[in-house]
């Protein structure tokens, strides 16, 4: 299990521990560790084998921003090679086409499990990601709680590291069988943002109303989409932007993330990722990079 910062919150330490969204994904699925059937007795239909990498820059309103990264090699059993990382780490997920929808946490899992699918994880060693001070982050082993008796094994992560300036570029290196590490720089794109409809930065707030629809301005670099993420729920919202960059939240599908997660506080995140293929030698990792800001706040009905 991730070490936290207990001075950090509740959101900020759920969006640094990978490993404790997967062990809440699973709580929701309400399958803990069954090793039981996939639910398909016939053979897979595919089984191919994939190494990741996923660099995550998080701006969390009143901490430092702070990089993280995780990396692992997989077996994936029945699932396309681009969804994997969504299986493993639920905060993963696609922007939505239009408009806003309600989404299950665990829903990456349970659907692997319905079509008999599985993802089994191996450590991805000799990774690092260069930080501005001279630093370099090494993903270290760990062992990822079964999450549904579909995704399971050894991992690497490492950070949350604060950094005291963002820089413009990280550097990847990933090591192959020759002497040379395959490397990729990383543009780190403008922070992301959300404001309300005054277009006052969410992070100068403590609640919101949420009596009628939400209107909310998002910032960022082009595909940045907004999540609203109750700390430990089961359900989130997801919305894409326009080209404007205003949202707006219907008040049912607010309604209906309040009564599944209570008084829980809830964070509000502007989202932008991409993911390119770094080829290391004889074998291909897959890199996601994604920069992620976010606002704490209590939403009152």
């Amino acid at each position: 299990m991730s070490l936290h910062n207990p001075q950090k919150s509740p959101t900020h330490r759920l969006r640094h521990g990978r490993l404790c969204v997967a062990a809440l994904a699973s709580a929701a699925l309400g399958l803990g560790c069954d090793t039981g059937s996939h639910g398909k007795d016939a053979s897979p239909t595919t089984s191919q084998h994939l190494a990741q990498v996923s660099v995550r820059l998080d701006y969390p309103s009143g901490s430092a921003p702070a990089v993280s990264v995780l990396a692992f090699r997989a077996e994936a059993i029945d699932l396309a090679s681009s969804d994997v990382l969504g299986a493993v780490d639920p905060l993963v997920a696609p922007a939505p086409d239009s408009a806003c929808e309600l989404r299950d946490v665990a829903g990456s899992a349970r659907a692997l499990r319905t079509q008999g699918g599985a993802v089994n994880l191996e450590e991805l060693g000799g990774v690092s990601l260069q930080v501005p001070s001279g630093e370099a982050l090494r993903p270290a082993p760990r062992v990822y709680p079964p999450l549904a008796d579909v995704v399971g094994g050894v991992i690497a992560e490492a950070g949350p590291l604060d950094l005291g300036q963002v820089p413009d570029t990280f550097t990847l290196a990933v090591s192959t069988k020759s002497d040379e590490p395959a490397t990729l720089e990383l543009a780190v794109p403008a922070a992301p943002s959300v404001s309300d409809s005054s277009e006052v930065p969410l992070d100068a707030r403590t609640s919101m109303s949420i009596k009628g629809d939400l209107v909310l301005r998002v910032s960022g670099p082009p595909r940045t989409f907004l999540e609203i993420r109750p700390f430990g729920a089961p359900s989130a919202i997801a919305c894409a932007v326009t080209s404007g960059g205003w949202v707006v939240v219907p008040h049912d599908l607010l309604a209906k993330l309040v009564a599944s997660a209570g008084r829980a506080p809830v964070s509000f995140e502007a989202v932008w990722r991409e993911s390119r293929l770094l080829p290391a030698g004889s074998e291909t990792t897959r890199v996601s990079f994604e920069a992620r800001s976010s606002a704490v706040l209590e939403l009152r009905p």
